[in-house]
């Protein structure tokens, strides 16, 4: 076996000495861990890392000993002498052990370089209660066996990944996703956040100082309140000293996470308490019995000390996980939150991304390992991948991510159940990778070992609106008057919006540019992809946006009439006369790259779904539409046999049966002059068809519909309600907040809160809509759609949640600052309200305003804090 090349170590990225203890510390953790208890605590005196055995080592002995180690790098001198200093230091070395660690009972100076004679003889002729061994360069290489082996490769060889190389893989892997990668508009969602937290990006554990910070305040304050009996000192003593304790416990587990040191961070999360004594449990309740003032920040502080019980069984579940699936739908944005977790962070290098499509039915992890080249030689094992990237993160002191992408899109998708039950196992020697699974959910069952973490994405959520914003940026799309359809939550179809919106980004567009419901989206947008699948057509196979047209509606009656989610790809081919044409020259491979079909695996060598079913709903409505016609349509709809497809038993229905129906309540307006689907059908399909339609744009809608979806509102449909939230700011729409005033306003109060306000109280949403509403009418001055929203929220008021009431306030007083008229002319349109919330607070609004103005020249009032009721209100 070749001698190790010190050369190359020298020049590994970061600090010699610290890479030499780091990989005398792996050294030891793959020979002898399994013996014993590997420790390695913070600023720990005398030894970077001991052990003590539990089970007898050949090499190290039998049980109870303990094994400590001392590693130095040692840049010496010529003549290869330690000198004064550095004999000094490993003296105080072995004191310190022996008072810190006083049951060590061998101690090792591990050193590259053999010392000289003279060195080794004042090293041996050392006295101390401890065993002294004097490790080398030699140990590293006769150590580097088994297990261990692999630190020859990742840390003398041909597996070092430094950060050049990794952000060159980087840059291969995301090319082929180069157009669904948007780094500019990329928002970060709870999931990312989650994964982010497993990482040990240190920004997303500020809360661990900041919940210290805050104990430590409550301590100063409990020592400086007055004395309390001596019944009871002692419980208070006790709280102070756990409280600090665990404050300083979650600094060092804050600065282990900064530091990279995951060793170091678990030692510390084993040291800790899972529970507070009953002495300390108690003491709040023995304090306010005795109505102490020190009770109040003893409680606090006792709060504090269980917040950081459950924080560090955060940190310890975050940093105990190995392998995590994020699961979403198609087009919730999985391969572009791979794309961006695998990117260069400010605090660590790129990860590796893998896709699961390379993985055939007949592979191996290995060979998906394969896909890595380093030094020009594909990476022989997946566990020789796992240990270069960990031994690449501990020199970055940084967990790295190794994300496989759509393990749905491998071959055979089951194969994974059992590489990823294997994979875990492999992981707990590289705690230094976190592995991350993109999958859709109709396969996680299938693909995914019994309990593996999962974290999920449906849509953007509550981060709908910050997510969009960069989009409209990015795209140059001015929404000020807008109000913008709910489907923009879902990542897919916000980007489909933007593209259609502005697809050229030459010029900023307004509302008239934007599509107003679904159907209009995916209308433009394949109508768009016709045109550039067209112009990008081979000269020697010539096609047409019509040709596109067609290929979608020959792929829509196989869908219909094979009543499956999905087309074989030699089925596809042969229908769309392509199977005569060289792949790279195909239909189906134009609308595979365009993002209109999506490949998935099947027992034919592949199969084609839509993007996104609600778009494969739309191009079978589409179809449907275009065959039987407006004579014939009426007829059909109404036949048990659709019925039954559309929306009959699980096992009768179509797999895109929902999906058709959306999309055919958005069509017949425009294809069927005066008609809507829900007047033309009965039920199952009329209820929802008819929420279906409060989706339309306001020139689809007719008093009829209108009406009967008002009827809804006063019922407390929990679906149509939200629909209304949408649209309530539209000024020429005819669900607005005007509609829902003429809904409610007849209510009696007790029906009204029964409905409207139940539903109003478990809208966390609602309170957010509120302080951005407070934020935007300070700062921005009113726009044409605010005293339709000023409307809404005056119906807010209704509320029982006393937050909610008083944001509500705050924003009705912020618009009146900008527009006091409409206010006022509000304000009288409310005193007609049943309900006396209501009124009280429009006139106190009112008044707020009123005030405002009468002092605002000579002593403007000072900013109330984000939340709280302005002080002119009082």
């Amino acid at each position: 076996m070749p001698g190790l090349n010190w050369d190359v170590f020298g020049g590994l990225p970061g600090s010699a000495q610290l890479n030499f203890e780091l990989l005398c510390r792996g050294i030891v953790r793959h020979n002898y861990a399994s013996y014993g208890v590997l420790r390695a605590l913070a600023n720990q005196p005398g030894v970077e890392f001991h052990l003590k055995l539990e089970r007898r080592s050949v090499a190290l002995g039998d049980p109870g000993r303990w094994w400590g180690w001392q590693c130095k790098w040692y840049d010496l001198p010529a003549s290869g002498a330690l000198g004064a200093t550095r004999r000094k230091k490993i003296e105080e070395g072995i004191r310190k052990t022996e008072k810190h660690v006083p049951g060590v009972t061998d101690w090792v100076l591990w050193t590259r370089q053999t010392l000289t004679k003279a060195d080794q003889k004042w090293f041996e002729g050392l006295s101390s209660k401890m065993t002294l061994h004097l490790w080398t360069a030699d140990e590293v290489d006769n150590l580097l066996t088994g297990q261990a082996s692999v630190f020859r490769s990742t840390y003398f060889g041909d597996l070092i990944l430094t950060p050049d190389f990794l952000r060159e893989r980087h840059e291969q892997s995301v090319a082929p996703i180069r157009a669904r990668w948007q780094p500019e508009v990329h928002h970060v969602v709870d999931a990312e956040r989650g994964l982010r937290r497993m990482l040990g990006e240190s920004d997303s554990w500020d809360v661990l100082r900041a919940v210290a910070e805050e104990m430590r305040t409550q301590v100063h304050a409990t020592e400086s309140a007055p004395a309390v009996p001596a019944p009871i000192a002692t419980s208070v003593s006790c709280v102070v000293k756990t409280a600090t304790l665990f404050a300083d416990a979650l600094e060092r587990a804050a600065d282990a996470v900064r530091d990279g040191d995951i060793d170091l961070l678990r030692d510390e999360l084993r040291a800790q308490p899972r529970a507070l004594t009953a002495e300390v449990a108690t003491a709040p309740r023995r304090l306010r019995s005795g109505n102490h003032q020190a009770g109040l920040y003893v409680t606090n502080a006792v709060a504090g000390c269980r917040e950081t019980l459950e924080l560090l069984s955060e940190v310890e579940e975050a940093f105990s996980s190995r392998v995590v699936a994020l699961v979403a739908p198609a087009g919730c944005g999985k391969t572009h939150l791979a794309a961006q977790l695998t990117a260069v962070t400010d605090s660590r290098p790129d990860g590796i991304l893998l896709h699961g499509r390379d993985l055939h039915a007949t592979h191996t992890l290995d060979d998906l390992a394969s896909r890595v080249a380093v030094a020009g030689q594909p990476v022989q094992t997946m566990e020789l991948l796992l240990a270069a990237v960990d031994a690449a993160g501990q020199r970055a002191r940084h967990r790295l991510p190794v994300v496989i992408d759509g393990l749905n899109e491998s071959e055979d998708p089951r194969v994974w159940k059992a590489q990823l039950a294997s994979l875990d196992t492999v992981l707990a020697k590289y705690p230094y990778v976190l592995i991350v699974c993109t999958i859709r959910p109709e396969f996680k069952d299938e693909a995914l070992p019994a309990g593996t973490r999962r974290v999920e994405i449906t849509d953007y959520g509550v981060d709908a609106i910050d997510a969009i914003r960069p989009y409209f940026r990015h795209w140059m799309i001015d929404a000020t008057d807008a109000s913008l359809p709910g489907f923009l939550r879902h990542p897919l179809t916000l980007r489909l919006f933007c593209e259609v919106t502005n697809p050229t980004r030459e010029k900023v567009v307004g509302i008239d540019a934007m599509p107003g419901s679904l159907t209009a989206l995916f209308d433009r947008y394949l109508d768009q992809i016709g045109d550039r699948i067209a112009d990008l057509a081979p000269r020697t196979q010539r096609y047409y946006a019509q040709d596109i047209r067609a290929a979608l509606t020959t792929f829509a009656k196989l869908l219909w009439e094979s009543r499956e989610r999905s087309v074989d790809l030699s089925e596809l081919r042969r229908a769309l006369g392509d199977d005569g044409r060289p792949w790279d020259q195909s239909l189906v491979r134009a609308l595979e790259h365009e993002g209109v079909l999506l490949r998935i695996p099947s027992d034919d060598g592949g199969a084609y779904v839509p993007v996104y079913d609600l778009l494969g709903g739309h191009i079978i409505a589409t179809a449907l539409l275009a065959k039987h016609g407006q004579a014939g349509f009426d007829t059909w709809i109404r036949e048990s046999t659709t019925t039954a497809l559309l929306a009959g038993e699980y096992d009768k229905r179509h797999p895109l049966g929902d999906d058709i129906v959306y999309s055919l309540v958005g069509q017949i307006p425009r294809r069927f002059y005066s008609k809507q689907l829900w007047q033309l059908v009965a039920e199952p399909i009329r209820a929802r068809a008819l929420r279906i339609a409060a989706r339309l744009e306001a020139a689809y809608l007719d008093a009829a519909t209108v009406d009967a979806l008002l009827d809804l509102v006063r019922s407390g449909d929990a679906e149509i309600l939200p629909l209304l939230w949408e649209t309530r700011g539209a000024v020429n729409h005819p669900l607005n907040a005007a509609a829902l005033d003429q809904a409610l306003r007849p209510m009696a109060v007790a029906e009204r809160d029964l409905r409207w306000t139940e539903w109003l109280r478990n809208q966390d949403d609602a309170l957010r809509d509120l302080e951005r509403l407070v934020q935007r009418w300070r700062h921005g001055g009113v726009r044409a759609g605010d005293p339709l929203r000023a409307r809404w929220v005056m119906w807010t008021l209704t509320t029982s949640v006393r937050l909610m009431r008083d944001q509500a306030t705050l924003a009705l007083y912020w618009f009146g600052r900008a527009d006091p008229g409409s206010l006022f002319e509000l304000t009288l349109d409310a005193l007609s309200v049943n309900d006396a919330y209501v009124g009280e607070r429009m006139l106190a609004a009112s008044y707020g305003v009123v005030m405002s103005h009468q002092q605002e020249c000579l002593n403007p009032p000072p900013d109330p804090a984000p939340g709280s009721i302005d002080p002119s209100l009082a």
